[in-house]
């Protein structure tokens, strides 16, 4: 079974409301929500709830299914990402780890 994967719903929100021409403050003037809610959530301080994720994909013109969609790729791809910088890592401490082959000195 994989790791579990870090959020990443708030960047998802914030790429698919960019592309549909939307700012931050737009958005949330069309769901009659603050900014700084909207910005928790952008921010992954605070998660949304099933039904604000259906008003979410609902504002923007988008179904619901397809921004779950895009935050889910987000999110595997930074485990995947995190993965690849933690293999590098342990690569590396490997790599000190190993004796320095020493040459033998002539007297």
């Amino acid at each position: 079974m994989r790791n579990r994967p870090p959020s990443k719903f708030g960047a998802a929100l914030i790429q698919e409301y960019k592309k549909r021409g939307f700012t931050q403050y737009s958005l949330a003037k069309k769901l009659e929500r603050s900014t700084r809610y909207l910005n928790n959530l952008e921010h992954d301080r605070s998660e949304p709830r099933f039904t604000t994720i259906l008003l979410l994909a609902d504002a923007i013109g988008m179904e619901p299914g397809e921004l779950v969609n895009a935050a889910a790729e987000l999110s595997w791809a930074a485990l995947d990402g995190e993965g690849a910088i933690s293999d590098k890592a342990n690569e590396e401490k490997e790599t000190k780890k190993k004796p320095k082959d020493k040459k033998s000195k002539k007297k």
